[in-house]
């Protein structure tokens, strides 16, 4: 019945009309701004998904707020704002295996998402972190191509709460294509 209820709501054209003049009066400060831009250039460019770094959860809180027409995947080094962005509209959080904003990956198989990482590359290495995006994205099913579009947004540095300043639109395929090496079974 709920589930029915909140179908019902926002699909009308005045929910949309009033969500978003309450969005656009709250806009206060620069990661304000990234998550609309971010919402904006999901959906103009059709992208699959929204990826936000957060340590606590403000910049995904922030983007959930705008109701992007695509889904919102949480990357928290933190098990408690995992949880607690779980509870949020449109959220997919995801915890990082290891390293601090991302699990470490391979590069050999776009599927291969359980893989140690590459010897002499970083946990930090922005690269690395937006390769590992690209595969917790397809790990929770947001994606399914390599082609699919997500757009990442993130604070750099890392470790900087509330320091959203930074959006790619990127392949899901990662910010590299691996060389050559982008199949889809």
């Amino acid at each position: 019945m709920q589930q029915r209820i909140i179908n019902r709501v926002e699909s009308d054209r005045h929910y949309r009309t009033y969500l978003s003049q309450l969005v656009r009066a709250k806009k206060e400060t620069a990661a304000d701004a990234i998550t609309t831009a971010a919402s904006q250039i999901a959906e103009t460019t059709k992208a699959k998904a929204i990826v936000c770094f957060t340590l606590g959860g403000s910049t995904v809180t922030r983007a959930s707020q705008e109701r992007p027409s695509v889904p919102v995947l949480a990357i928290s080094p933190f098990k408690e704002t995992a949880r607690q962005l779980a509870m949020s509209w449109g959220v997919y959080p995801d915890l990082p295996r290891s390293g601090s904003f991302g699990f470490t990956a391979d590069e050999e198989d776009f599927f291969n998402y359980e893989n140690p990482a590459v010897d002499g590359e970083s946990d930090d290495d922005f690269d690395v972190v937006l390769k590992n995006a690209c595969r917790a994205a397809l790990r929770k099913g947001l994606v399914n191509d390599p082609n699919d579009l997500l757009v990442v947004t993130a604070g750099l540095p890392f470790g900087t709460p509330g320091a959203a300043n930074i959006i790619r639109v990127l392949p899901a395929a990662g910010p590299q294509c691996w060389d050559g090496v982008c199949h889809v079974d």
